[in-house]
């Protein structure tokens, strides 16, 4: 009996499937977004803290959701979002800054890593098939750990837009990120809670969440190595299911048809 998977976005349909200009749409749509955010930036000035205060304060109760969501859809794209980080422990301190931000950040992260999934991978598996699947066979089993290593030093937007194109599990993708992403948003919240109210336990969560981030990213490194040996041992036989020199798969070794014949 065939199992037919249900899981959303297990790959790109092949090509036939689909009109060609299908793919190409959705890619050039991703693309023309990004642009719109590229030019948007080089033109863009940052919000100073005490303007994203006037804007939340607005929306009174609602103020922190407001917050979020903006912080979220923030996170999306490709705008930085320290600003934002550092204005949530601003305005209101580092235990609910530091929430707001872990949550926006996580969830701009999700939908980033979806947007780029629906939009660009049917695109380009069509431009890059082959190096996408060798990509993809080298990263199999080791999402998690690859994004945890890169977490710390990629922006947000880029690790979400690549982990969807090349279709690292969700599970490992926002698993990773959360647990990566966690201490620096601790300590930018902190940042702003000491530049409103000015106290060394914010300045001990700082320094805490930093070293955090290292000790992470040191960890997941280790992990990462071990496995990619462990995948691939030297010696160990080839993809090719060569054997070495002279094996059942090497065409020049002395098989049938370099042996010495009889007579």
């Amino acid at each position: 009996m065939t199992t037919v998977s249900t899981e959303p976005g297990r790959g790109p349909e092949r090509p036939g499937a689909r009109p060609a200009w299908v793919p190409a749409l959705k890619g050039g749509a991703l693309l023309l977004l990004i642009g719109l955010a590229v030019w948007y930036l080089i033109g863009w000035t940052p919000p100073t803290v005490e303007q994203i205060h006037a804007f939340v304060a607005r929306f009174g109760v609602w103020g922190p959701l407001v917050f979020g969501l903006v912080f979220a859809l923030v996170a999306a794209t490709p705008v930085p979002v320290t600003i934002m980080a550092v204005s949530g422990g601003f305005l209101f301190g580092m235990a609910q800054g530091s929430v707001l931000g872990v949550v926006a950040t996580t969830t701009g992260a999700w939908l980033g890593y979806w947007l780029a999934r629906f939009l660009g991978r049917d695109a380009l598996y069509r431009l890059a098939g082959p190096r996408v699947e060798a990509v993809e066979a080298r990263l199999r089993g080791k999402g998690f750990l690859t994004v945890l290593v890169l977490r710390p030093v990629l922006p947000n937007w880029t690790l979400s837009y690549g982990s969807g194109l090349v279709r690292i599990p969700q599970r490992d993708y926002l698993g990773a990120t959360l647990l990566g992403g966690t201490p620096g948003q601790l300590s930018f919240a902190a940042v702003g809670a000491f530049t409103s109210r000015p106290s060394w336990p914010a300045l001990a969560v700082v320094a805490a969440s930093w070293a955090a981030v290292v000790v992470v990213g040191v960890i997941a490194w280790r992990h990462a190595r071990r496995a990619e040996h462990r995948a691939d041992p030297e010696g160990g036989e080839d993809p090719a299911g060569h054997n070495g020199p002279g094996g059942a798969g090497d065409p020049e070794g002395p098989g049938d048809e370099g042996r010495p014949r009889a007579g």
